[in-house]
């Protein structure tokens, strides 16, 4: 039944209705508030603001976006394969815990947990203790700090990256579960080091970074050594529990070997 015919009846059904009552008024015709179109232009301007800022921008350059890379490799852990010559390193970091363990295929196993580094040589009965800093391979070349602190300390190596120079992107790059991109650079290497005599002043290498801005594969070399120092990283977000040795196992490094790398 219509509007037309519930009228019809409801008049019949009331004809002696005082004159002037209209039992069965015309409904209005709503109308949108005015203030709906301004309101829904706010919104869509808003939504965009909300998109510009949960999606930031790509970094602009090369170099920015290997800088990006390493910020974003520091906020999650993962896991670690470096080769420097005849020797390998397996291990896994947590940057955020500030812990990693590394395994050299010799049977040499390092610890960090946070301001301290264990080294336990193969067949050692103890572990010996020092600082993780190492002043110097804090004032050290990039290119030296980075060499030596790959097979130990991947985190700290990476952060040697930020004063990576003649940054270029040189095409894609992929390996296994990613793809991503490929860089060049160099590194200053000269200032007093213990390189082999003739070795280059400066270093080269690439570093691969997926599509989620980490790093993934990193090497590096001079000009007139073996090969490059190379570290692969995998496996990120995956659990690390790294925990001090018993202290009746642990000894103090020597006052000259403090703070050094035995890669």
């Amino acid at each position: 039944m219509n509007e037309h015919e519930i009228r019809t009846l409801l008049i019949k059904a009331t004809e002696d209705r005082p004159a002037g009552i209209d039992l069965m008024p015309a409904l209005p015709r709503r109308r949108l508030p005015r203030l709906l179109v301004p309101i829904a232009a706010l919104g869509a301007a808003a939504a965009v603001a909300l998109v510009a800022v949960v999606l930031p921008a790509t970094p602009s350059t090369a170099q920015a976006q290997v800088v990006a890379a390493v910020e974003n490799t520091s906020q999650e852990s993962y896991r670690i394969h470096t080769t420097a010559g005849v020797r390998e390193f397996d291990g896994a970091f947590d940057p955020v815990q500030r812990v990693g363990v590394i395994t050299r295929n010799d049977g040499t196993e390092t610890r960090i947990v946070g301001d301290l580094i264990y080294v336990k040589d193969s067949g050692d009965a103890k572990w010996t203790v020092s600082p993780r800093s190492d002043a110097e391979l804090e004032q050290a070349p990039p290119a030296v700090a980075l060499v030596k602190l790959a097979p130990l300390d991947p985190q700290a190596a990476l952060q040697r990256l930020r004063t990576a120079t003649d940054v270029s992107e040189s095409g894609p790059a992929s390996g296994q579960g990613w793809t991503g991109t490929r860089f060049t650079f160099s590194l200053e290497a000269s200032g007093g080091t213990d390189l082999k005599a003739g070795a280059s002043a400066r270093a080269t290498g690439v570093v691969d970074v997926d599509d989620q801005g980490r790093v993934r594969h990193l090497e590096v070399a001079f000009k007139d050594t073996a090969g490059p120092t190379v570290t692969d990283f995998s496996d990120f977000g995956t659990p690390v529990s790294v925990t001090a040795p018993p202290a009746d196992q642990v000894r103090q490094a020597p006052a000259d070997k403090l703070g050094k790398p035995t890669s």
